[in-house]
């Protein structure tokens, strides 16, 4: 818990510095895709903050979730679900649970290991 808390602490500061910079600055255009084939392929998940998610089902397969919502306690939460639709995840359909608490996923974007790296050590 430590590490999530202290990660969400290392972006806030960062985006805090500059400005109306946000996690979706950091993506290159046309990373948004509309669903993640093979889904039950999952193998973990990082919280950035309470909007934002990442799922990894390969060390090179990785993707960024948008919560249409605050997800109160994701930094912190010990257990995620994800919902599917014939074994994949889309966006503005299936959510998130999160400690009980269910949330859906408004966009989804591809990120390569150096986005999900850059994401993660902020």
């Amino acid at each position: 818990m430590t590490k999530c808390v202290a990660t969400v602490t290392r972006i806030t500061a960062l985006l805090s510095l500059f400005g109306a910079m946000t996690v979706h600055a950091l993506l290159p255009a046309g990373a948004d895709v509309k669903k993640i084939p093979f889904a039950s392929n999952l193998d973990g998940w990082h919280a950035i903050d309470n909007r934002h998610v990442i799922l990894t089902f390969t060390p090179a397969k990785n993707y960024l979730l948008t919560l249409n919502r605050d997800c109160h306690g994701l930094n912190f939460a010990s257990h995620l679900g994800v919902t599917t639709s014939n074994d994949a995840i889309y966006a503005g359909f299936d959510y998130i649970t999160a400690d009980g608490r269910r949330c859906g996923i408004q966009t989804i974007n591809r990120l390569s290991r150096e986005q999900k790296t850059a994401l993660t050590r902020a």
